[in-house]
């Protein structure tokens, strides 16, 4: 049903949506900074601690920490939105396989479905009718979860087939 860089969703049948969206830039980022980071700041500690570095020099160490472990909990909240979705209607369940966590839903708790337009550096387009969207699925305790990332033409044979399964959608003109 939909097929690109920013994930996959396949209909395993009538009432069965399986989706691989991966995560965002952000995610990316993080990965590859955060290490860098904090093994950058354990070496400025040990040459303050040596004597070998003025103290105010262990602040730079104290910001790349902070900044690392924030990035990592954004990054964290983020992941919590992304994964491989198993959405079984029939059953009533949603499994979201994450980096380092699986969970099941009730999709008794979903709201609607969403195609909100992608924001920030990922959002860019170059045509309007073209720009990147989310397909989102809204619960009732407030959290969204990601299925794809696609121009709205892409994800129209996916927001069809949930709604003749049944699930509200919202529509999203941005």
């Amino acid at each position: 049903m939909l097929q690109n860089e920013a994930g996959t969703i396949v209909a395993e049948g009538p009432l069965v949506l399986v989706c691989d969206c991966p995560g965002g830039f952000a995610d990316t980022l993080v990965k590859l900074y955060a290490p860098f980071a904090l093994v950058a700041s354990i070496l400025v500690s040990i040459i303050v601690g040596l004597r070998a570095a003025p103290l105010p020099i262990l602040l730079i160490a104290i910001v790349w920490t902070t900044a690392s472990a924030i990035g990592n909990r954004i990054a964290r909240r983020s992941a919590r939105k992304h994964g491989r979705f198993r959405i079984d209607l029939e059953r009533g369940e949603i499994v979201q396989e994450g980096r380092g966590f699986s969970r099941t839903l009730d999709a008794r708790g979903l709201v609607h479905a969403a195609t909100p337009v992608v924001a920030g550096v990922e959002g860019e387009s170059t045509e309007p009718g073209f720009e990147p969207r989310w397909l989102a699925l809204t619960m009732k305790n407030g959290e969204e979860l990601r299925l794809g990332k696609g121009p709205a033409h892409a994800l129209r044979p996916v927001v069809v087939f949930l709604r003749e399964a049944g699930v509200p959608v919202k529509s999203n003109r941005g």
